[in-house]
């Protein structure tokens, strides 16, 4: 990196700023945080199944396309290959969903959402990669696999292994360590000298380079327990929930920022507030299997105060998808279900996982959970505590309006679409005939009546001909309003005319249908089910003006008095009707452009705290249970308008243990997180100890550190990692003790030097014969630059601050910076950050050219270098100091070490050959005990960790 650095620096600024104008568009292909098997499964699968393979599927191939197998999509239809890998953005298949072509628009009847394109095109650019489907009968899922696969057995404290000579350990875990060791005729790396470890366990721990002071007492402490204290005093510092708080965001795809949304506030006025739960919930040692409790139900739960709320934001703070609530929950399974228990459930929303033992059928029980839970809105939210005074009153005041005005508007909202599908029915009966092939007389249904639009489709669900289709879909042919459809609608086209008389008579001698739908069909003719839906709709819109009318002279009255006409009007009015709707679920319903209505109404709430961010008295993302639960069905080929079969409202037996867990009240969310944290789980205590593991030597135990399902590679030490499980438990699921015993084991505390011998047997250091070296983070280095700098400022969490390249003023650390789903600042992505679009697992580490641009011609960067100087000549007197002091000091400061005799030796010289024309000269960017300082901090000693 230097070397490039030093020939970057000969570049004319002109040249520099086009290289970097032309590199920084490659930032985004570093960002690699899903795998393309669940990216496909995730998001490309359902989007094909719902708009493609209905016309390009099994039973149909239109164009000789198909798009329900990896093979038909290689292949092409008619038109030629759907991917131009040449120019993805001239491929087939995006032009198509774009409508760019006249002669080729898809799908034909409606417009791709755009982010439904977003979708399309992401996939396109990064390869069109389609999993291989396994041959038949080999798929994976059954309960005899889920036994025999490692990751399920019980958790037990396995013996010790027998050494065949005892080397320097210090622990149990040293022991299985030294173990494989052995095994492979390997040995421990010598112990690394005292400065190494103080700046290693400082870095891991705090996220933050010792000071010079510290390194050297430890140098000099002779006591035996030294090093113990270091690790005890590191552990209590309030900076370690900084550190490993941001860790844990990784993994629960934190962001400030919904991400896509095509109307609305684009940022959550609260996502911080689960921000600072997770940096106390680390520095307070929360018990892990009570972390993942509060993440999950924490409103189900017994608490001490409002605070432990903010820990919903774990379901609440991921992307919104454009409000598809069928991705959202997707999204919330998904983080749920790889964050703490290492498995891919959201590859089952289509079909059976093919590999692990995770049916449709329990993505769908687990669909159930949050379809059953409901976010309220903001300002029904219970305040968290906070050092700030109480909301001045113009806020209140003008929340209180603003909300009264979205409430308004809800109700509005909610009778208008109940209105329509009790008043209008006769329109939804039309509409299901002629959409309904065998009984279809028209050539194509009617979308827009004389009254409105028929609400086919909503603009995130399915719609109300969805709603009227599945009521009458489940209407016995005893029911004594719905009975005679029923019967009606099993009659064949060419025999429907004959086959309604004898309906009747049937009907007569049962005498149990609705004696005024009986009056109203008798003598009519019957040619098809056309004629049937004329004389419904006439019957029930009939009752349902009458009952508009009643009910407006008569304010009190529940029902008519005539128990015939009641019974029809129940039809429209019970609880199971169609049209009847409580007022979050009328929401599903929406059209689109009532939806985006919807959302700014909501988003003038949002900026009543927006517009006073600081003074706004802090709130969770919280989410709670629904009031009632619906039955939850499977969905077809994750095609929300095919049910298939009902699920049972349970957990997984592949996420309980070996042991289904049923609920009767509420959403399940309690059930499912009293499930994952229970100490028979026996996933849960593996995952969070190998991320544990993999974040403190850079590679897991188990590599894959959120997949333990059948293709992951087995652990490389699976009896450290029952052992290091069961301690955990054993302690109670304490993650600072796990810690500790990790930096107090021989096996962490080795040296990184590299062992040709060794290398040549283990490249890969599986079977650690030294410690990993490792770059810092992104958060890593530029805290650590602001903490050598002297300018870092410490915070009790609070709203995010805004994160520039240019930006100079904001010195706090940088997980209290903005994170932007949608547009993730270019700094992030250069330098690696996770996608906060889904859970990520870990961070890939790359070194690419933008890396050294930044660091070498940041303002930011350049002004801590300057202050670096400042601050080490004001700690020497000013600026009469000798150039071999300010050396010195700059070294401290830099690496808590001296010079080396020709270190020192060479700067001296370089200061000589750029003399300072002052001693009262100003330290300004060109300076060079500037160029020397930023020098220092752009080395890979400081950027390194050893």
């Amino acid at each position: 990196m230097n070397s490039l650095i030093v020939e970057l620096r000969r570049l004319p600024r002109r040249e520099l700023f086009v290289l970097v104008t032309l590199l920084t568009g490659l930032g985004g292909a570093l960002l690699h945080a899903e795998s393309e098997e669940t990216f496909f499964e995730s998001h490309v699968r359902p989007l094909l199944t719902e708009h493609c393979t209905d016309c390009h599927g099994e039973r149909k191939q239109e164009g000789g396309l198909r798009l329900d197998k990896k093979a038909g999509f290689r292949r092409g239809g008619n038109s030629g290959a759907l991917v131009d890998r040449a120019d993805p953005e001239m491929s087939l298949i995006l032009r198509a969903v774009l409508r760019v072509d006249d002669e080729l628009q898809m799908p034909p009847k409606e417009t791709l959402e755009p982010a439904s394109v977003e979708i399309l095109r992401r996939w396109i650019w990064d390869g069109a990669a389609w999993p291989d489907e396994p041959e038949s009968g080999l798929l994976l899922n059954d309960d005899a696999r889920r036994r025999e696969h490692w990751a399920y057995q019980p958790i037990v404290m396995p013996d010790l292994p027998e050494l065949s000579h005892w080397t320097s350990v210090s622990s149990p875990l040293d022991r299985f360590v030294q173990s494989r060791l052995e095994e492979h005729q390997l040995s421990f790396s010598p112990q690394a000298d005292r400065a190494t470890l103080l700046r290693r366990a400082s870095l891991a721990l705090i996220g933050l380079p010792p000071e010079p002071d510290a390194v050297q007492a430890f140098e000099s402490d002779e006591r035996p327990d030294a090093f113990e204290r270091i690790v005890d005093r590191l552990l209590s510092r309030p900076e370690y929930g900084e550190q490993w708080g941001r860790h844990w965001l990784d993994v629960a795809r934190y962001s400030d920022a919904k991400g896509y949304v095509d109307a609305g506030e684009a940022k959550y006025p609260f996502a911080y507030t689960y921000r600072d739960y997770v940096i106390g919930a680390f520095n307070e040692d929360l018990p892990y299997n009570q972390f993942v409790k509060e993440q999950l139900a924490a409103d189900r739960l017994v608490r001490r105060d409002n605070d432990s709320l903010a820990a919903l934001g774990f379901l609440t703070v991921g992307a919104r998808y454009n409000f598809f609530p069928h991705e959202i929950i997707d999204d919330r399974i998904d983080v749920v279900t790889r964050g703490f228990l290492g498995l891919s459930v959201a590859c089952a929303r289509c079909h059976d996982h093919k590999y692990d033992p995770i049916s449709a059928a329990d993505y769908y029980s687990l669909y159930g959970v949050f379809a059953g839970s409901e976010e309220p809105t903001l300002e029904q939210a219970p305040e968290l505590s906070s050092i700030h005074a109480k909301e001045n009153e113009a806020l209140r005041q003008t929340l209180a309006e603003t909300a009264e005005k979205y409430h308004q508007h809800r109700r509005e909202l909610h009778q208008k679409v109940m209105f329509e599908l009790r008043a209008w029915c006769g329109d939804y009966l039309r509409y299901i005939v002629q959409t309904t092939p065998e009984h279809r007389t028209k050539p194509q249904a009617e979308l827009q009546t004389k009254r409105g639009l028929i609400r086919e489709v909503s603009a995130y669900a399915t719609g109300g001909v969805w709603r009227w289709r599945r009521y009458l879909e489940t209407r016995s042919e005893n029911d004594p309003v719905f009975g005679l459809w029923t019967r009606l609608g099993r009659l064949a086209r060419d025999e429907f005319e004959s086959g309604a008389q004898k309906v009747f008579r049937e009907l007569r001698e049962l005498r149990s249908a609705n004696p005024l739908l009986v009056a109203g069909f008798r003598g009519r003719s019957l040619n098809s089910m056309a004629d049937v839906a004329e004389r419904y709709a006439a019957l029930l819109e009939g009752v349902d003006a009458e009952w508009r009318e009643t009910l407006a002279e008569n304010e009190g009255l529940t029902r008519f008095a005539e128990p015939a006409k009641e019974e029809l009007r129940m039809a429209l009015y019970s609880d199971k009707a169609p049209g009847s709707l409580a007022l979050e679920e009328a929401f599903d319903y929406c059209t689109l452009d009532e939806s985006v209505a919807l959302r700014k109404h909501y988003a003038e709430v949002e900026r009543v705290f927006l517009n006073d961010w600081e003074g706004a008295r802090p709130r969770p993302m919280m989410i709670r249970d629904r009031a009632g639960n619906e039955v939850q069905h499977v969905f077809l080929r994750g095609d929300s308008k095919r049910l298939g079969k009902q699920v049972p409202r349970a957990i997984p037996l592949s996420l309980g243990g070996g042991q289904a867990v049923a609920w009767e009240e509420g959403s399940g969310r309690l059930e499912l997180a009293e499930t994952i944290a229970s100490e028979r789980n026996p996933l849960t205590a593996r995952v969070i100890v190998n991320r544990v593991w993999a974040w403190h030597f850079g590679q897991g135990l188990v590599r894959s550190l959120s997949d333990f399902g059948i293709r992951s590679d087995p652990p490389s030490h699976p009896k450290l990692l029952d052992y290091l499980a069961a301690r955990f438990i054993e302690s109670g699921w304490s993650i600072k003790s796990l810690q500790r015993e990790i930096l107090l084991s021989a096996t962490w505390q080795q040296a990184s030097d590299d062992r040709p011998a060794c290398r040549e047997k283990d490249a890969e250091n599986r079977w650690y014969w030294r410690q990993n070296r490792q770059r810092l983070t992104f958060e890593e280095m530029r805290d650590s630059m602001l903490h050598v700098s002297g300018e870092l400022e410490k915070r009790s969490g609070g709203v995010p601050i805004q994160l520039a390249p240019d930006d100079l003023e904001n010195k706090a650390r940088t997980i209290y910076s903005f994170v932007d789903r949608e547009r993730l600042a270019e700094i992030y992505r250069v330098f690696d950050f996770p996608s906060p679009d889904i859970t990520a697992s870990n961070r890939s580490t790359t070194t690419v050219p933008q890396q050294s641009l930044f660091l070498l011609n940041s303002p930011f960067v350049i002004a801590r270098a300057q202050a670096l100087v400042e601050r080490v000549r004001d700690g020497q007197g000013g600026s009469s100091s000798l150039p071999s002091e300010i050396i010195q000091g700059l070294f401290q400061r830099v690496y808590a070490r001296s010079p080396e005799a020709e270190e020192l030796r060479e700067l001296v010289r370089f200061l000589s050959l750029n003399p300072l024309r002052s001693s009262e000269e100003a330290i300004l960017p060109s300076h060079p005990l500037v160029s020397l300082a930023q020098t220092l901090i752009l080395s890979n000693e400081f950027l390194f960790v050893n």
